[in-house]
């Protein structure tokens, strides 16, 4: 592909039918909900974006954890980005946590990776505290989804599942693209960060979400790392989901 398919191979926003209107629905609603419920706020270090929300549902733990990595090509938005979710998870009685990271340039995929672990790690300690934690899924949106995966392969905080969604899971196509201006990777690196070629051996079952209005590149992207699931011995299901864009999948999990 040239520097301008690829581009476009990787810009979902071109597929999608309302990008801000989306985000900006989904933000109302994750602060309108951390308004009435005031969830626990935990802050890793002196990164103001290193931090998370925790949601702990009424009555008696344990409780299972939903902790969910939030997208924007590892550059854009915050943690709060998939409060709303909580919802849908306190409503089947379990918590909820939305995981927060710093954003590059000024902070590496590499720290990205430590600090969403560090959070997922506080949230268990924050719910153990509180009643006890059950299985954990991590999940994770886009970059988050990146993110997610090498959380889990890092193995050192307990992930029971994982929940991918639209995510990247080679990353070196974007080195020729405007998504690596601020990131600066080069393939070798680019190669390193991918889940795609990492031992996929110890990952927890995953269902992997993919959308109809996703770009092709997406699609193909979330098919491809089933696939190399399936072929290291992992349990994974493709969940294509019809109606929705990269940005509005999340309302349809």
């Amino acid at each position: 592909m040239t520097d301008q398919a690829l581009d476009h191979a990787y810009s979902p926003s071109r597929f999608a039918r309302d990008v801000e209107a989306t985000l900006a629905r989904q933000a109302a609603a994750g602060q309108a909900l951390a308004t009435r419920l005031c969830p626990l706020e935990l802050v890793d270090g002196d990164d103001p974006a290193a931090r998370l929300d925790l949601f702990v549902p009424e009555g008696a733990g344990p409780w299972p954890l939903m902790a969910f990595i939030h997208g924007g090509y590892w550059q854009e938005l915050d943690h709060t980005a998939t409060d709303f979710l909580a919802e849908r998870y306190l409503a089947r009685g379990m918590a909820f946590a939305s995981l927060g990271y710093g954003l590059a340039p000024a902070t590496s995929i590499e720290v990205m990776v430590g600090q969403c672990a560090r959070g997922l790690e506080m949230a268990l300690v924050a719910l153990d505290e509180r009643g006890g934690a059950g299985p954990v899924t991590l999940g994770g949106h886009s970059a988050g989804a990146q993110l997610a995966c090498r959380v889990a392969a890092a193995g050192g905080v307990r992930v029971d599942a994982l929940l991918l969604v639209s995510g990247v899971y080679d990353l070196t196509p974007l080195v020729d693209t405007y998504v690596n201006a601020p990131l600066g990777l080069d393939r070798a690196r680019a190669r390193s960060l991918s889940p795609l070629f990492d031992d996929l051996s110890a990952l927890p079952p995953a269902r992997v979400a993919i959308a109809e209005h996703d770009t092709p590149a997406f699609r193909r992207q979330g098919a491809d790392f089933v696939t190399a699931l399936r072929a290291a011995g992992r349990e994974a299901a493709l969940v294509d989901l019809p109606g929705c864009d990269h940005f509005d999948i999340l309302d349809h999990l």
